[in-house]
């Protein structure tokens, strides 16, 4: 399926309608940031700076991508049914996570070509690599697909539609800078309470890419109603 720029406004402002009426897609990523932060104070006891660091990035992948599984698995009961629960996000965790983990590694093995070659291609890579794939987990979880096949499906998906999904990765692109220079504002005033709104912010924003993300996969293959 294929869509114009009015699908692709309609996506934008249902998914900030769907993310007010269901605030609680936020705390998921308030839960595994302060569980991120609580693991680097916890691991600063380990003496040894390879093992260290190779602790810290374990335990933040596996935070992040059950934090991936769990938003995503809430987004995609938003759209399918206006509301969500944690519950939606705990059962796409119970039963994605081992799909999810492997589409996740293939994307880490993929962007890591996408930043190597990045130097060479002025960044192209990169945006390819953003572009293409920003559809794989909500395949992967939504979708229910194999991680290979979540890959390919993402990236047939967006070649069919490569300006609606360069539209969203640019949306999502600004509301984040937007979120960053507004906590930056709140910093100016008190340095604890930037940090704070800095990271709530940015939880808010994690939150609406995934209702966009979610809701133009859902689209695009024909899982939910038009709007």
């Amino acid at each position: 399926m294929t869509q114009s720029l009015r699908d692709l406004e309609s996506t934008f402002a249902r998914a900030w309608m769907l993310l007010m009426r269901n605030p609680v897609i936020v705390l998921p990523g308030i839960v595994a940031a302060a569980l991120q932060t609580a693991a680097s104070i916890a691991l600063q006891a380990v003496s040894d700076i390879v093992l260290l660091v190779g602790l810290l990035v374990t335990v933040t992948l596996a935070i992040s991508l059950a934090q991936l599984a769990y938003t995503t698995g809430m987004a995609g009961a938003a759209w399918r049914h206006d509301r969500t629960s944690l519950r939606d996000g705990w059962e796409a965790l119970a039963h994605r996570l081992w799909p999810a983990a492997g589409a996740a590694a293939l994307l880490l093995v993929i962007g890591f070509c996408a930043a190597a070659l990045a130097p060479f291609t002025f960044g192209i890579t990169l945006l390819v690599y953003a572009v293409f794939f920003i559809y794989t987990m909500a395949a992967a979880i939504i979708g229910e697909r194999p991680p290979i096949a979540g890959i390919f499906e993402s990236a047939s998906m967006a070649l069919a539609n490569v300006l609606p999904t360069l539209a969203v990765v640019a949306l999502i692109a600004v509301t984040a800078a937007l979120g960053g220079w507004l906590g930056w504002l709140v910093g100016r005033v008190s340095e604890l309470g930037g940090a704070l709104a800095t990271g709530l912010i940015g939880q808010v924003v994690v939150s609406y890419a995934s209702l966009v993300v979610a809701g133009e996969y859902l689209k695009l293959t024909h899982h939910t109603r038009e709007l």
